[in-house]
């Protein structure tokens, strides 16, 4: 990791901007505030600080944008988290939703040398449990398009892909969705939209269940 010290405040913004910029999406304070669950000027102060340390930078939009030394900083505390989420779910049989909180607390203490012996005792996977790329790890091959599930159009099949980690109460949603048996692999179709409130009716083959649009924006698919 890069000299520059950062507190896990600052390096959870680092890794909430990472996963936003990676799904495209717009970042910007208010976003930040909300997903993080914190005030705005909280977010303010704390991407002023950001910015001044070389760590991310804003537009005229107030759109936020990692740095090279950010985006440095932020891909390696996700390579971290995502193997040792692997680690847990693999060799310490912990649920996906438990292990993405303990990786959290885990990947401040972890050195970069035991993350790299997990790494290769795991055999390089491609992916955490949830189905997000380990940076670092991925084979030469064209990626499947994907899409978030809340803009599958009505009687479409598809699989998941996997599932947004930075999510409000992502511990939640993830128990949530595996209880449902919405994992990475898993295929379903839409068959019901609701003109109203965009919920989606889900049909796996065996059961129909529904999910709000919010839940559906976070589980990312690709056509079957």
């Amino acid at each position: 990791m890069s000299d520059t010290k950062t507190t896990p405040t600052i390096e959870e913004y680092l890794e909430v901007i990472y996963m936003m910029a990676a799904e495209g999406k717009v970042v910007k304070g208010a976003r930040l505030a909300e997903t993080i669950g914190v005030s705005r000027p909280t977010v303010t102060a704390t991407l002023r600080r950001m910015a001044r340390d070389g760590l991310i930078k804003q537009n005229a939009k107030k759109q936020v944008q990692l740095t090279k030394k950010g985006y440095t900083i932020a891909d390696t505390l996700q390579r971290r988290h995502r193997i040792i989420e692997r680690w847990l779910t693999d060799v310490l049989q912990f649920d996906w939703a438990k292990s993405d909180a303990e990786s959290h607390r885990l990947e401040h203490a972890f050195s970069d040398e035991v993350v790299d012996r997990l790494n290769e005792l795991l055999g390089r996977p491609e992916t955490c449990p949830h189905g997000n790329p380990i940076p670092g790890n991925q084979r030469n091959g064209k990626a499947m398009p994907t899409m978030p599930l809340s803009q599958v159009a009505e009687g479409e099949n598809v699989r998941v892909t996997r599932i947004s980690e930075y999510a409000e109460n992502t511990n939640d949603l993830l128990r949530d969705l595996g209880e449902r048996g919405l994992r990475p692999g898993a295929n379903v179709v839409v068959t019901h939209i609701s003109p109203l409130t965009r919920a989606l009716t889900l049909s796996n083959g065996e059961k129909h269940f529904s999910i709000s649009a919010s839940i559906a924006d976070a589980v990312w698919v690709t056509k079957v």
